[in-house]
């Protein structure tokens, strides 16, 4: 099985903390995920992972944030940060687990 991943699979979503560190300001950040359909999304979040989300609000103002519920995560320690959303969405499970492992071994030899 072979995942297409488009650019007609990209939408665009709002990162939404409210009342962000209880100072009464929302932290807002503009976010790109892979839409798998309905309302749920494929996303990156530094410091998290790759995250399967049910995101909350209506098509064409998604957001994730306090609102969303993962379904899933995969926590990858930083190691595929770089990697664009849609590129980490079309590989196949094999050529995910090899990047890891590409990439955590660098890692290691560099330390």
């Amino acid at each position: 099985m072979t995942n297409v991943i488009n650019q007609n699979s990209l939408i665009p979503a709002e990162y939404v903390i409210y009342d962000y560190a209880g100072e009464g300001k929302d932290l807002r950040k503009d976010k790109q995920l892979v839409h798998v359909g309905g309302n749920m999304a494929i996303g990156y979040e530094e410091g998290c992972g790759i995250l399967l989300y049910e995101m909350a609000g209506n098509p064409g103002a998604w957001e994730i944030g306090d609102n969303d519920n993962v379904l899933h995560d995969i926590y990858d320690d930083g190691w595929l940060s770089d990697v664009p959303i849609e590129k980490l969405a079309s590989m196949s499970v094999l050529d995910f687990l090899v990047e890891v492992a590409e990439r955590k071994a660098q890692k290691k030899a560099a330390s």
